[in-house]
């Protein structure tokens, strides 16, 4: 059931936006662009930095954006709206993050980027573009938004989750370029992607689910009346 009145429209158009800029992103990367480069020592200069409370912050932080994690997250995420009975944000959740997350690892290998030669402060293999944290947390917690503004009725903790679930992904990432795996392009780069998937996904859900389930509540609403 859509517990508000007026959900987000289609974000086919978004989604087609922010693919050509991930598309984009992603050749600047993989052909050693000298704008990535100026990005990545720019950003790094801003971020790094030897401070213990930041390094410890950064080094506990980072966990939570952790393939590991974010299935597990994913999983208890899926089965609560299984058993509230929100079979389509079910699926919806599901096909994003398998979709992200999949295509993640193959952009991963065809573009096989090296990490930083830096030392890392935490243990981190593959390849680094684009950084998987990045792409999962983006999903999720891009997810856990759209979900907010579709099943959540209360305007104050409408607002105050959409802040909270922001913030996780810019976090993770800001821990991923400061513990020395990931570039900063490396985690833009995951971030448009995430939220690429993100909207093209409710795409899909506006248009096999949403539209017609106010469709056939208007249609309802005009026979009773």
């Amino acid at each position: 059931m859509i517990n508000t009145k007026r959900p987000p429209r289609d974000t086919l158009p978004w989604g087609i936006v922010f693919l050509t800029i991930y598309v984009i992103w992603a050749i600047l990367v993989s052909t050693g662009s000298e704008l990535i480069h100026q990005f990545d020592k720019t950003i790094i200069s801003v971020v790094c930095n030897n401070n213990p409370a930041n390094v410890a912050f950064a080094k506990t932080f980072t966990n939570l954006g952790n393939t590991s994690t974010i299935v597990v997250e994913t999983v208890i995420l899926v089965v609560i709206l299984l058993l509230f009975k929100q079979f389509a944000y079910a699926w919806f959740t599901a096909g994003v993050m398998i979709a992200a997350n999949g295509y993640n690892w193959i952009i991963k290998h065809a573009i096989e980027r090296q990490r930083p030669t830096v030392h890392h402060l935490v243990y981190a293999d593959g390849y680094s573009f684009p950084s998987g944290h990045s792409v999962g947390s983006a999903a999720l917690f891009g997810i856990l938004i759209f979900l907010t503004i579709l099943l959540v009725k209360n305007k104050f903790w409408k607002t105050l989750l959409i802040i909270i679930w922001a913030l996780f992904p810019i976090l993770i990432g800001y821990t991923r370029i400061f513990v020395h795996v990931h570039y900063p392009s490396d985690v833009f780069g995951g971030w448009i992607e995430g939220i690429t998937f993100v909207l093209l996904g409710y795409s899909f859900l506006y248009h096999f689910y949403i539209e017609p389930e106010m469709a056939n509540h208007n249609f309802k609403r005009k026979t009773r009346s």
